[in-house]
């Protein structure tokens, strides 16, 4: 391997001016990122793994959501290959039961149809393969089978100094230095070690995941005389990532090109212990006492692979540095994987450090702006993971779930979403006017969370769906999701602001909704006197009476809409009908 010159470099007098230690996901797609903004850039990649990269059995985080897709297809340029060699993703879709008869008698919340924005199910093995040739096509160097042993990190404007060894025999360690250094180690978190800067959640969650060769078909999983519940679905159910709720977890079901299956057990550890699953008959026993239909299917496809991982979600102290390094990928953060963020917290990490490497090339690269994306994306993390992990307790609760998944849609799609497509995250002065205005948004976000779990302790069952689809069936949720998805240009500020509070308003409305529905079910006594009252200060809604005044319920911040509450929750109560069985 032959080192770069640094007369050839943006910067001069090292050998390289990025060495990315890991060439995974996020180590490949940053180094072709950075090549594309900036191609005089000398770019190191040091992989562990040698090619050829197993195809179905190799990494975890198969499902993508629209932030991230829109990353690897229109960023980092992928489209036509995504088209090409991996499924497109037919939603999210849930059911809630936790094993009972037949997974036709759950309620059921997804889509019938593909979104206008197009998701993936990624073959991570495929994906990982193409890359490398991608990133070597730019002129990038990718040294594969190499330890990143040590990174010595140079004081103020010093070189760093990267150490490592080819797992050839008898090789000798390689000492490079670079003007930045990104860990893309992943789960070896490098840096984040030496440095002592991991932060762990305060209830740990576990996983396990396996690969299944064949398709584990949740079409399969009912009977086909059962029309009714085949016909409300246009597109197969296998494309789609499906969950299956259960009291503390969730098992996912992701299709994988051309005909494989990822299987997983997410679970709240309080609830079940690890060694519940920890070995793969346990896990699929796990599986199928909680998933109708899945047996015998599921013990007649050849396993390809099988992890545990304890603990799974981290954050970091700090990923991002003025001393010229960051932590990117898992290597950084790990979020909930409920939501299939992953890929998302990929494209917002990259795209820092790309606007780092180019703002120390201009020389207006400060500690200002370290300090705010530093803050915007532990914020970002660590509040979606929070606010996952906060619900596991109730997953089996068909209704409050459903309500709290369209709530956190409304506020992707219309508030966090089009900060990704308009790149506002990166101008620190818009994104302050943006958080501003979001402000009573992210307080009353923590308020309806609260209001959820209280609303599950004191559950009487007043509510309940056969199915929801939360595209067709919710025309404001799905007119806040196409008005900010992204066009062939990046929008303009002003637009970006104007779709952000347009959304926040229709927040604050569903907030009023939420509480009546919530109220009905677990205070009916005290509903028509909350509706009297009118508008309300959503950041102070509770189960609880005796603090409605003193925090403030009724000296409402905002402009009243109470034509526009009474039309959303038309809208909401058309998704639920009034059960027989209250209290039972």
């Amino acid at each position: 391997m032959s080192r770069q010159s640094g007369t050839d470099s943006m910067f001069a007098g090292v050998d390289y001016d990025v060495v990315i230690a890991g060439g995974g996901l996020a180590g490949l797609c940053l180094a072709k990122q950075l090549k594309d903004e900036h191609p005089s850039l000398s770019i190191l990649v040091c992989e562990r793994e040698r090619s050829p990269i197993p195809l179905s059995a190799f990494k975890v985080g198969e499902s993508t959501v629209e932030v991230g897709a829109h990353y690897f297809a229109e960023t980092i340029g992928l489209r036509d290959y995504l088209e090409e060699k991996h499924l497109e993703k037919l939603g999210l879709r849930y059911f809630y039961g936790g094993g009972g008869s037949g997974l036709h008698e759950e309620a059921e919340f997804g889509v019938n149809r593909f979104l206008p924005a197009k998701s993936y199910q990624l073959a991570r093995g495929s994906m990982e393969e193409h890359l490398r040739v991608v990133v070597e096509g730019t002129g990038a160097v990718l040294t594969q089978g190499v330890k990143v042993l040590d990174i010595d990190l140079g004081e103020q404007d010093a070189a760093h100094r990267v150490t490592y060894q080819s797992d050839e025999e008898g090789s000798q360690e390689t000492t490079v230095t670079c003007r930045w250094v990104v860990d893309a180690t992943g789960r070896h978190r490098l840096l984040q070690r030496k440095l002592g800067l991991a932060k762990r959640y305060p209830k740990p969650h576990n996983s396990v995941w396996f690969r299944l060769e064949g398709r584990l078909d949740t079409d399969k999983a009912v009977d086909a005389g059962r029309t009714d519940w085949h016909d409300r679905i246009h597109e197969s159910r296998w494309h789609s990532t499906n969950h299956f709720m259960f009291e503390g977890g969730w098992v996912w079901a992701i299709p994988l090109a051309p005909d494989h299956t990822s299987v997983g057990i997410v679970v709240s550890d309080d609830l079940h212990p690890v060694t519940k699953f920890n070995r793969i008959e346990k896990a699929i026993d796990f599986v199928v006492e909680r998933v109708p239909g899945f047996d015998p299917a599921i013990r007649e496809l050849p396993v390809l692979d099988f992890r545990v991982l304890k603990n799974y979600s981290h954050s970091s102290q700090q990923v991002f540095s003025h001393d010229r390094w960051a932590c990117v990928g898992d290597a950084g953060v790990f979020a909930d994987p409920y939501y299939s963020v992953g890929s998302n917290l990929i494209g917002y990490a990259n795209s820092f450090v790309t606007e780092m490497i180019g703002r120390d090339h201009a020389e207006t690269f400060d500690e200002g702006f370290v300090r705010y994306a530093n803050r915007w994306f532990l914020s970002l993390a660590e509040g979606l993971t929070l606010n996952i992990q906060g619900s596991y307790a109730f997953h089996d609760n068909a209704v409050i779930m459903s309500l709290k998944t369209i709530w956190d849609y409304y506020v992707g799609w219309s508030f966090s979403d089009p900060q990704f497509y308009g790149k506002t995250y990166l101008d620190e002065s818009a994104s302050t006017t943006l958080s501003s205005l979001g402000a009573h948004a992210v307080s009353t976000q923590g308020t309806i969370m609260n209001l959820f779990q209280a609303w599950a302790r004191s559950y009487r069952g007043v509510f309940d769906f056969d199915y929801i689809d939360y595209y067709d069936d919710l025309p404001t949720l799905a007119r806040l999701f196409t008005q900010n998805l992204p066009g062939s240009e990046t929008p303009a500020f002003g637009a970006v602001l104007t779709s952000v509070r347009d959304g926040l308003d229709r927040i604050e409305e569903l907030a009023h909704v939420i509480f009546y529905l919530a109220l009905e079910d677990a205070l009916p006594e005290r509903l028509e006197e909350i509706r009297s009252r009118g508008w309300l200060n959503v950041s102070a809604v509770s189960l609880d009476p005796e603090r409605w005044e003193q925090d403030g319920l009724f000296a409402p911040k905002s402009r009243a809409r109470l034509d526009e509450v009474k039309a959303l929750e038309e809208e909401l109560r058309s998704l639920y009908r009034t059960s027989s069985a209250v209290g039972k």
